[in-house]
């Protein structure tokens, strides 16, 4: 299967939409923040760990972003769940937001390198930009 170079950006973008889309959920549902704390938030703790599915847009192959987005997704639902669902077990404030940035960074890379392989073992290839 092809798909054209247009659409996989658009679906690369969307997968990074999603992720914004994932801490807006956060932000909004949980921490009852404003816009601006939201774009605090996203410029704090996830513009690094987006950094490898960014610069996969700009490759010849930008599906990869969407391997980088899906394993940045599950830190933010970590995210939520230990700051919204469990019950508050004191401490302190929440430092969860650390490990979304330490430990989604890597997971997001892993997902970038790992995605090109594995669409090329199913038979999905990118068009000529």
């Amino acid at each position: 299967m092809v798909v054209s170079h247009k659409a996989a950006i658009v679906v690369g973008i969307s997968a990074v939409v999603a992720v914004l889309a994932g801490q807006a959920f956060n932000s909004f549902a949980c921490y009852e923040h404003s816009l601006a704390l939201y774009l605090t938030a996203v410029g704090m703790f996830l513009i690094i760990p987006l950094l490898p599915a960014l610069a996969s847009l700009a490759t010849a192959n930008p599906l990869r972003a969407v391997g980088a987005c899906l394993l940045l997704l599950p830190w933010l639902g970590f995210a939520y769940y230990t700051d919204c669902v469990r019950p508050y077990t004191g401490g302190g404030a929440s430092m969860v937001y650390v490990s979304v940035l330490l430990f989604g960074t890597p997971s997001s890379l892993v997902g970038a390198l790992l995605t090109g392989p594995v669409l090329r073992i199913v038979g999905v290839k990118v068009g000529k930009a």
